[in-house]
């Protein structure tokens, strides 16, 4: 199966023991990579996509869901202000990922409705961890999905910013290419994965 790095490593990583335990003759394999793989091309079994699906032939099923969420470091904010809308983001410093489908376009939905701001990073990353490692050395303001910021903004290390404005909620699924049989040991994983994952991350 194919994973992206940064949900394969903190969060799907801890789950394989259980799995094997469960289902000792599966042989799992598992390739991390954020970039998008052809399922069928490539000869996977099925993928984690965290994404707002588009239409496909693939056959998708939710396992839980996380929130991007714009955060920066205390000393950043000390120093070059905090944004209060998301207007205000043209004048800051922005760490960008790399691997957006909406590009340097940041979507939020805030009190008057949905809007988007264009942004102008001054570094790109295909690495949500890497992103985050430069937040976090007080370089500039990401836009990362909760489940890779949490602990960060629990500890105080980031900062949400602009609470008000909410941005996009995107669906952690499972992705298998579309055939009238699932065979039994996609169906035991992706249902292990789902019972292993609260509502949104």
């Amino acid at each position: 199966m194919n994973a992206p790095v940064s949900f394969g490593i903190s969060h799907l990583a801890p789950l394989w023991g259980e799995f094997h335990a469960r289902y000792p003759d599966v042989e799992l394999s598992i390739d991390l990579s954020d970039r998008l793989v052809d399922i069928v091309e490539e000869g996977f079994d099925m993928a984690i996509r965290i994404a707002t699906l588009q239409s496909s032939t693939l056959v998708s099923r939710r396992i839980t869901s996380t929130r991007l969420i714009a955060c920066a470091s205390p000393d950043y904010i000390a120093t070059h202000g905090s944004p209060a809308k998301p207007e205000d983001l043209a004048s800051h410093r922005i760490i960008g990922y790399s691997n957006f489908t909406t590009g340097n376009d940041w979507p939020f939905e805030g009190p008057e409705g949905a809007t988007s701001v264009r942004v102008r990073p001054w570094m790109y990353a295909n690495n949500g961890e890497t992103c985050c490692g430069a937040a976090l050395a007080d370089q500039g303001i990401v836009l990362q999905p909760g489940f890779l910021v949490h602990k960060d903004l629990d500890a105080g290390r980031l900062v949400e910013l602009m609470p008000a404005y909410r941005s996009t909620e995107l669906g952690v699924y499972a992705v298998y290419p579309t055939r009238k049989f699932v065979t039994p040991k996609v169906s035991a994983l992706v249902d292990y994965l789902v019972s292993a994952f609260p509502g949104a991350l």
